[in-house]
């Protein structure tokens, strides 16, 4: 099995156009509970980034 890999900034530019579309359209609420849904996946996977980008950061400070 593959391992996927994880790109912030495109994960950042998928959520702004999820809050775009659901901002500026008028959309069917089926569509935007299922962008709603993409949106919160993806907001789940940028924080877990940051997380271990802020654990790495901490690291890094203690050894200093």
């Amino acid at each position: 099995m593959k391992e996927e890999t994880f790109d912030f900034e495109k994960e950042m530019k998928r959520l702004d156009e999820i809050v775009a579309k659901i901002s500026s359209q008028d959309l069917p609420l089926d569509e935007c509970l299922t962008l709603y849904k993409e949106g919160q996946e993806i907001v789940k996977k940028l924080e877990k980034a940051l997380e271990a980008a802020q654990e790495k950061i901490e690291k890094v400070i203690e050894t200093k």
